[in-house]
């Protein structure tokens, strides 16, 4: 455990680099370039990531309260168990990861796609995700309540046993298969 309190990485590449039950408070990794560097119980409350490029990157189980992940890049990265409390989280460029059991509450994720992510029991209530593509998503078991998806494509994306009430379904893109599910949640019979 150290304290990398407001530590420098501006610009700079991390590869394969490990942080372990750390405090990153305020750190600094603006336009650096992070592979393949695991992050696991670390406080990386009001850390500046904006511009940052993230590759094959695990952060387990942190808090990211208050950080600036503007601009951002994350490709195949897993954020199993983190939180983004009142975090900056666009414009953010997501290509395919683990989001699984992360908290995004209240999060603002308008026009972000997030297609293909893997957001098992994810916790977007009152999450604003219009305009996103959650096209092939895994939202099982998510928490949907209060979620704002006017405009969002939620097509291929997989719904079972998700928090869908209290959602607003107007304008938003979903298939056939998820239409049925949405009906029978609702209490209706669907035959044929």
């Amino acid at each position: 455990m150290a304290d990398l309190s407001r530590a420098d990485f501006a610009r700079e590449t991390l590869q394969g680099r490990r942080f372990e039950d750390d405090r990153l408070v305020g750190a600094d990794f603006s336009e650096a370039v992070l592979e393949r560097v695991v992050f696991e119980r670390c406080d990386l409350s009001g850390a500046e990531l904006t511009s940052a490029e993230l590759v094959d990157c695990a952060f387990l189980g942190c808090s990211f309260e208050g950080a600036r992940l503007f601009g951002s890049t994350l490709r195949g990265c897993k954020l199993t168990g983190s939180t983004f409390l009142r975090a900056q989280l666009r414009p953010l460029v997501v290509d395919g990861g683990d989001w699984s059991y992360v908290s995004l509450r209240g999060a603002d994720l308008r026009g972000v796609s997030l297609a293909g992510v893997r957001l098992v029991e994810a916790d977007l209530t009152d999450a604003d995700l219009s305009g996103s593509d959650l096209s092939g998503a895994d939202l099982t078991r998510a928490r949907l309540r209060g979620v704002r998806l006017r405009g969002a494509d939620l097509r291929g994306a997989v719904l079972d046993g998700g928090d869908v009430d209290g959602v607003d379904w107007r304008e938003v893109r979903i298939d056939l298969a998820q239409a049925v599910l949405l009906a029978r949640a609702r209490g209706a019979v669907v035959d044929g």
